[in-house]
């Protein structure tokens, strides 16, 4: 609604005359649901609609005021300077809108565009306010709900992932109890259970790791970033890993491109797809291939290994929290990487590789979509 309000603004001050477009503009608002002001090229109140006077006062109050003053409730915005927005836009800035503002009890879409003549030149600018904030409450508590059910199921298969672990820990304890009681047990022999025991310890702290994943929340922390570095950086770090699991990894890197990009989340993303990788490369090959490019509408990262490969019908279910076929794997990994991508406005996807193998395909885009909600995503479970 606001968009085509806007629009049919900018052919009204284009095809009237100055001394008239006021009239015609006043017009066209009051027409609209929505609540709508506009100023001149110093920033005073000419056109005040009447849904805008049910919440706001009466026109009468408001015309030839300054439009903060005219709307105290923008000037007491915590959430945003509007003094420096308004005086932004009405010296020649583009037009800003704020898909979900809140404003005192309300949450609104607001719009704040400029109005220009003949030339360009600035004759003022036009407010918009959507009143959402019924669809806003429907939707977090839709949010909430998604939460809560995840927390729920995630706290079932914690309880299930942890038991296993404790068990194995508990029996060994109780074992090696026993060997301290045995003249016959050997230093090897208790060598042996220490070491079984401290394999399932570390399992309990990678799991308690991943889960910290999920709990993260707050906004990413963007920066200019090329791709290549990240993913090198990565192959580098499990080298070790690979040269135990006897995998070789080879790395083609073909992107250029600059991206928006929280480093810590990508690095992690790309980490988690390539330990994938060579764990399932350890199970039925010895080969990991990475390779990045820029495509038109995407920085693309492949990264296929020689392994088993995923059945058709299991490739949905990998990015699946605690979906996982491998011993002492925790199912966290893949899905967390993909709730990183697509917090990034980006996708991933698990494909066959040509030749046999799993193929996992990171799509970036050149211009950074980030999702708005302030908390972690909700991941499947």
């Amino acid at each position: 609604m606001p968009g085509r309000f806007l629009y049919y603004t900018k052919v009204l001050v284009r095809l009237l005359p100055e001394e008239d477009y006021a009239l015609y503009l006043e017009a066209l608002a009051e027409a609209l649901p929505i609540e709508v002001a506009a100023t001149d090229a110093t920033g005073r109140v000419i056109v005040w609609n009447h849904a805008l006077a049910e919440v706001a006062g009466p026109r009468d109050d408001a015309v030839g005021r300054p439009l903060l003053e005219a709307l105290p409730w923008l000037a007491q915005d915590p959430n945003l300077d509007w003094a420096r927005v308004v005086a932004d836009v009405l010296h020649g800035g583009e037009a800003r809108t704020f898909a979900r503002h809140p404003l005192g009890p309300r949450v609104v879409r607001a719009t704040l565009a400029p109005m220009r003549g003949d030339a360009g030149r600035h004759l003022g600018c036009v407010l918009a306010l959507e009143d959402i904030t019924s669809g806003a409450r429907e939707e977090e508590q839709r949010r909430m709900r998604e939460r809560v059910d995840a927390v729920h199921d995630l706290g079932e298969s914690l309880a299930h992932e942890i038991r296993n672990p404790l068990n194995a820990l508990s029996l060994n304890l109780q074992l090696l109890r026993e060997c301290l009681d045995d003249d016959e047990i050997t230093r090897e022999d208790i060598r042996g259970r220490t070491d079984k025991m401290l394999s399932e310890s570390k399992r309990l702290e990678r799991l308690v790791g991943h889960l910290l994943e999920v709990s993260r929340g707050g906004a990413l922390e963007l920066g200019r970033e090329r791709i290549d570095p990240i993913v090198r950086g990565v192959v580098d770090r499990l080298e070790g890993l690979a040269s135990a699991a006897s995998c070789r990894v080879a790395f083609e890197p073909g992107s250029l491109r600059v991206l928006q990009l929280d480093r810590v989340r990508i690095d992690r993303a790309v980490e988690n797809v390539v330990r994938n990788a060579i764990e399932a490369a350890a199970e039925g090959g010895h080969r990991v291939w990475i390779t990045t490019r820029d495509d038109p509408h995407s920085t693309v990262i492949v990264v296929d290994d020689d392994g088993p490969g995923i059945r058709a019908e299991d490739r949905s279910s990998v990015f699946v929290v605690y979906t996982t076929g491998k011993r002492g794997g925790t199912g966290l990994g893949l899905p967390l990487a993909r709730e990183d991508v697509r917090r990034h406005g980006g996708q991933i996807e698990a494909l066959p590789r040509p030749g046999g193998g799993a193929r996992f395909v990171i799509h970036l885009p050149p211009v950074a979509r980030i999702d708005e909600q302030d908390g972690p995503g909700v991941i499947e479970v």
